[in-house]
């Protein structure tokens, strides 16, 4: 973990199309409040070209067919100390610029020494009440599938341009979430989380299974005198922790290999389902 003296470059992911906008602002305000008065540099996804994912699994053991922004991206996302995302909700979603790079992802495997406990806070701005829907967890997933370390995270209302930082909950949340960025430690959020990775968003599967979004454990749950607990068990295929990761990019490589040995056969058996008609 770095430490606040070592914290020398932030990096802002700003997952908004519209210039000094809230996710904007936010960022800025967090990285105003971090001690030591760290270097900030700031990047807009929805400016990058960042190609659609074309699943050929070539970056795990090479470079991505696509010449496109997305390595200018993650090399700054690997040099920097620590790194603030922000993006808005759209239809309780999040930005589709935050997906469309996670979608890219798998080339974060080979780097996982360097991105592996790099602090990072979440933003999601939404413009009413309860209505940020996914767009947290999107963030989130941004951070955690790239093995970043989550921090601290904030759903900051804010309906008008400048409302992020005009109202006092978004600069309370800004300084909050700087703090965070520093602290030593890992994030524990309030309320019932994720025993395997502190996760805040489950599925209910029946009366008492219980699936967690965020890293996919299944496990049961229940409550005591108003107190819920949560039973969970480490997924088949974790990111949790840093052998985990590894362990995963080199059982991707082996799917990659083992796709190319049966892909002739592959090609017979869908060959009844060419054509079709698309618009």
């Amino acid at each position: 973990m770095r430490s606040v003296t070592e914290m020398k470059n932030l990096l802002g992911i700003i997952g908004s199309p519209r210039k000094m906008g809230n996710c904007e602002l936010m960022v800025k305000e967090i990285a105003a409040a971090v001690p030591g008065s760290p270097k900030l540099r700031m990047v807009r996804l929805v400016e990058k070209d960042i190609r659609p994912c074309k699943a050929c699994y070539r970056c795990l053991v090479g470079d991505c067919p696509h010449q496109d922004d997305f390595s200018g991206v993650l090399r700054a996302i690997i040099e920097a100390d620590a790194v603030i995302v922000a993006a808005p909700a759209y239809l309780r979603g999040t930005h589709s610029c935050i997906q469309r790079f996670l979608d890219r992802g798998l080339q974060a495997y080979r780097h996982v020494d360097a991105l592996y406990g790099k602090p990072a806070v979440a933003v999601a701005t939404a413009g009413v009440e309860d209505g940020e829907g996914s767009a947290l967890l999107g963030v989130e997933f941004f951070i955690r599938q790239l093995g970043l370390s989550l921090k601290g995270r904030a759903v900051v209302r804010a309906t008008f341009p400048g409302d992020a930082i005009v109202l006092a909950e978004g600069r309370s949340a800004a300084h909050r979430l700087a703090a965070a960025l520093v602290s030593p430690g890992d994030y524990t959020p309030e309320g019932v989380s994720c025993p395997e990775c502190k996760g805040t968003y489950f599925e209910f599967r029946g009366m008492t299974a219980i699936y967690c979004l965020s890293c996919g454990g299944v496990g049961s749950f229940s409550v005591d005198g108003g107190k819920v607990d949560l039973m969970i068990a480490p997924p088949a295929h974790s990111w949790r922790k840093k052998e985990d990761m590894a362990s995963h990019g080199k059982w991707l490589i082996g799917q990659r290999e083992e796709f190319l040995r049966q892909r002739e056969r592959r090609k017979d058996a869908v060959k009844p389902y060419l054509g079709g008609e698309f618009i």
